[in-house]
């Protein structure tokens, strides 16, 4: 089969390798549908992330399509299954396991290799993260539910509430996520971005109000001034993985706010922040990172939901030959068809 491979910054190789074989508890998807991403980006740019393991590593983490084979001991799944899974599974039994805090499991497995034709699913996914699709659900629908679970638990992380004012600072897939799930609570949400599709997109994801991103002092002041009061935003998120955005996030957030920073930064970037105001006006930082199993399963209902608004989240579809041009854009959305050969 066709797998793509990291062997190194930007260095993504299509090669042939052998059909995987399940091991007990283990079953072999073929792939439909897997997408790119962001994290794939920033993987691909730096060979190093904390789900990749050792180089040369199989590559992609979102995807969906059916069971082509199961190992012994499975049960609950057969051949032919309609599948979503998502990238990792905790072990359910740690310290931050039994605190709802399964993301930061020490023990976390996790799954690589969805940029292929077929990919071995660990037992300890099959056991908590594989999930059985609607039948009538599109492929790249079911690969959006690991992305999706992180911006679901991104916002579980908040105590917002109905009537509370939420700015979201980044219009990309999780801040359109974050936007939803606060839309749901009865929040009054802005989000901020400075390209006008993404804009429109949180529209119809429930944003109240949608701006442009700040991007001086005076931006952060005109923002700051549409929030009850002028005194800012009871909850921030800040969905980019850019300091200065995490740093605006602080400055919109009013006395006895919280801010979710929600975006893995390069290794090194460092925040500045004014400790005078979150000592007086004790502002309650938190990060959020990755899903947990009941988010993943969140995550699907809410795309089963709202199938057409999810669906606006994805791009064209390319071939695994395409995926180094995608992520060098950005890890914009593109639905992967593994089976799909080079066109010319």
């Amino acid at each position: 089969m066709r797998a793509l491979v990291l062997y190194g910054p930007e260095d993504l190789r299509c090669v042939d390798v052998a059909v995987p074989e399940p091991g007990a508890g283990e079953v072999v998807v073929a792939i439909e549908a897997a997408l790119t991403c962001a994290t794939d980006a920033k993987t691909w740019r730096r060979a190093a992330h904390p789900s990749l393991g050792p180089l040369p590593a199989r590559f992609g983490h979102e995807g969906a399509g059916n069971i082509f084979a199961v190992g012994d001991g499975v049960v609950g799944f057969s051949v032919g299954d309609p599948i979503v899974m998502a990238n990792s599974a905790p072990c359910g039994i740690c310290e931050w396991c039994r605190r709802g805090r399964a993301g930061l499991c020490p023990d976390l497995v996790y799954l690589n290799g969805t940029y292929a034709e077929y990919v071995c699913v660990p037992a300890a996914i099959v056991g908590a993260n594989l999930i059985v699709r609607p039948w009538d659900m599109p492929a790249h629908l079911g690969a959006l539910t690991e992305p999706v679970a992180c911006g679901v638990r991104a916002a579980e992380r908040s105590v917002a509430g109905a009537g509370d004012m939420v700015i979201v600072l980044g219009g990309g897939l999780q801040g359109q996520v974050v936007c939803g799930e606060f839309a749901r609570r009865g929040c009054e949400v802005i989000l901020c971005d400075p390209h006008a599709e993404r804009r429109a997109l949180a529209r119809a994801m429930g944003a109240s109000r949608v701006e442009d991103a700040p991007r001086t002092q005076a931006d952060c002041t005109r923002l700051r001034a549409m929030t009850p009061g002028g005194l800012g935003a009871h909850v921030t998120v800040a969905a980019v993985g850019d300091a200065r955005v995490w740093e605006d996030a602080v400055r919109l957030v009013r006395p006895g706010g919280e801010v979710n920073f929600h975006g893995g930064p390069a290794p090194g970037d460092a925040v500045h922040l004014d400790a005078t105001n979150l000592h007086y006006h004790e502002i309650t930082l938190q990060a959020s990172y990755h899903h947990t199993p009941q988010s993943v399963r969140t995550a699907l209902a809410r795309i089963v939901e709202s199938a057409d608004s999810f669906g606006r989240l994805v791009g064209d579809e390319i071939t695994l030959d395409g995926v180094s041009d995608a992520l060098r854009a950005g890890g914009v959305k593109r639905i992967v068809r593994p089976t799909r050969t080079r066109t010319s």
